[in-house]
């Protein structure tokens, strides 16, 4: 049974099932360059029969999640090509005018000649009209089954499409191998016909209870993220990270104008006191607030609302284990307060929980419901779901741009050589093994460092990372060092960078650099030697010469640019950054000194 996946939405992917197996998936973005990036990953899929070495008549079944796209958006790639200037565009000249005057605007003519980079692979010729009605998406639906058709050779009916929510649930639950019954929770900024629903999951079978489009959750944490100068829909980690700087006066003064607008009715979010529109009213109403206790108010606001929804949900349902996902799974600082709820018995939240893994759900529902596929549907045991480095590609390159010259280089190093490098205070860059699948670089395209020092942080922020000064770092832990520094009562799943945790006192201690400074939690991976021996080995290494078997780890990119693919993506930030040591699969580059 072989399955492929497409997630053609903003974070668009491809994964590959075969027989109840997920052995591959990538980010489109991780090959044309655009974080983010929306669309049919077709480069993605390239790369996928590259790697499976699958020709399309072995291809069982294509699941596409999401039934209706608004194919204005795709077009101009909206969630990936926005500027601040552009969402702030568009609230002015699209939604003001539409709330408040009743005015029919013509959204493709407000950005037609404003984005440049349009999509290329779908046919818009029936479906820009501007008013994105529900016939506009019925339509474009056909001409993406036409287009992925074409594109795969496969016959149209082979071709699904899967409910978004469906999609964010069955990965939620098959992800993880316990697969306790409980409570599917979605909540997000907008699916196929809900931002927010709730299911039961019962030995692999849901049942949708209560669902609807008033969970705005989501949208509100995106316009605070607009009304604070960041992009919505990319930048919401940052006023994550910025939260935890408030102090109690400023949040006090903001929280009040949150709570009035939302409530819980029966097992939905609804609004209480609804705006005339979200934006302008927090636009307004934020005015003599500080930036800080604004970001301080939607985590704590955020945080709170979700645990009287989950709570709800218990009560109703008698069920105490939740699975939850869509974007606003994504806030490891709520699932963080959530699981310390008594009521709560364990919270599941998978890596990348929203749209990035639409594709692997999609598979997961396909398996399950249409191919009825009887044997072991598997878990994911490793996220490192992505292609390899090429030895000779890296060869190549070496001779191409004559990096003999520029570069000390050796072909060959042991774990210790890097772990002295660390331990004297080098930043090292490491391209090596599977690519990680997910917003998380988990050692394979990743940043490491010493995270016993504070000023590390600056090191990684000004001279690489180029990212805002107050946003914390994360540490990956060796297995049997992890109860030292990291507080995880309910034995939460801690691989994959997916769920915040306190620290115990030697995490605040040691981990200074690799911890939120403000409230000593951390967004931990936890590195058992199976997962990654190569990595592993390294950490130990480091363990051995300083007592601490951790490090900082980060993605190996620059600001604003996808987490790096091969070598090329990984020698450019290398030479367009202050890194020191550059490894690339068994050759390591070392910058050398003026």
């Amino acid at each position: 049974m072989k399955i492929i996946g497409i997630h053609d939405g903003h974070d668009c992917s491809v994964s590959l099932m075969v027989n109840g197996k997920i052995v591959y998936a990538a980010q489109e973005e991780r090959f044309s360059r655009l974080k983010g990036d929306y669309g049919y990953p077709k480069k993605a899929i390239r790369d996928m029969f590259k790697f499976s070495k699958l020709k399309s008549s072995d291809i069982d079944l294509v699941a596409v999640g999401t039934l209706y796209l608004n194919p204005v958006l795709l077009k101009i790639k909206r969630n990936a090509q926005f500027s601040v200037s552009d969402w702030i565009f568009e609230q002015e000249k699209f939604w003001k005018p539409k709330k408040f005057y009743n005015r029919k605007v013509n959204y493709w003519n407000l950005f037609r000649n404003r984005i440049k980079n349009y999509d290329k692979y779908y046919n818009y010729s029936n479906s820009t009209r501007g008013y994105m009605d529900s016939k506009e998406l019925k339509k474009f639906t056909i001409e993406r089954r036409n287009t992925i058709s074409k594109h795969l050779k496969i016959d149209k009916d082979k071709i699904k499409f899967i409910y978004h929510e469906d999609c964010h649930k069955y990965y939620s639950y098959y992800f993880f191998p316990d697969r306790k019954d409980g409570i599917a929770i979605t909540a997000e900024g907008i699916g196929d016909y809900s931002n927010g629903s709730v299911s039961t999951v019962k030995k692999g079978k849901f049942n949708l209870i209560s669902f609807n489009k008033e969970n705005h959750l989501g949208h509100i944490y995106q316009y605070i993220t607009l009304l604070l100068g960041m992009k919505p829909g990319n930048h919401e980690y940052k006023v994550m990270g910025l939260a935890p700087y408030a102090s109690k006066y400023e949040i006090s003064k903001c929280y009040r104008i949150f709570e009035k607008v939302l409530k819980i009715k029966r097992l939905n979010i609804v609004f209480d006191k609804k705006p005339k529109d979200l934006f302008f009213h927090f636009k307004e109403k934020f005015k003599s607030c500080r930036f800080d206790g604004v970001a301080g108010a939607l985590q704590k606001f955020l945080e709170r609302k979700l645990e009287e929804w989950f709570l709800a949900c218990n009560k109703k349902l008698n069920l105490k284990n939740f699975y939850f996902s869509g974007g606003v799974a994504q806030n490891i600082k709520a699932a963080l307060y959530l699981s310390k709820n008594k009521k709560i018995k364990k919270i599941f939240v998978p890596p990348a929980a929203g749209d990035t893994t639409i594709s692997i759900g999609a598979c997961y529902f396909s398996a399950v419901n249409l191919l009825k596929y009887k044997k072991n549907i598997h878990s994911i045991n490793s996220m490192y779901l992505g292609s390899k480095l090429n030895i000779s590609e890296i060869k190549f390159l070496i001779n191409k741009k004559k990096l003999n010259k520029k570069y000390i280089i050796k072909s060959a190093f042991k774990p210790r050589d890097i772990a002295i490098e660390i331990s004297n205070g080098a930043v090292i860059g490491r391209c090596s093994g599977r690519m990680e699948f997910g917003l998380r670089s988990l050692g394979n395209r990743s940043i490491l460092c010493d995270p016993r020092f504070s000023e590390n942080i600056n090191k990684i922020n000004f001279k690489i990372k180029k990212r805002d000064f107050w946003m914390p770092f994360t540490p990956t832990i060796l297995k049997e060092d992890f109860k030292k520094f990291i507080i995880n009562p309910k034995k939460i799943e801690a691989r994959f960078m997916s769920m915040a945790f306190d620290t115990t006192k030697k995490g605040r201690d040691l981990l200074k650099a690799a911890i939120h400074p403000a409230d000593f939690t951390a967004r931990p991976q936890m590195l058992s030697k199976e997962d990654n021996p190569e990595y592993y080995e390294i950490i130990n290494s480091f363990k051995k010469i300083t007592g601490v078997g951790a490090l900082l780890n980060t993605s190996l990119n620059l600001h604003g640019l996808p987490v790096v693919r091969n070598a090329v993506d990984a020698l450019y930030v290398f030479e367009n950054s202050g890194l020191d040591v550059l490894i690339l699969e068994n050759f390591i580059f070392k910058k050398k000194k003026i």
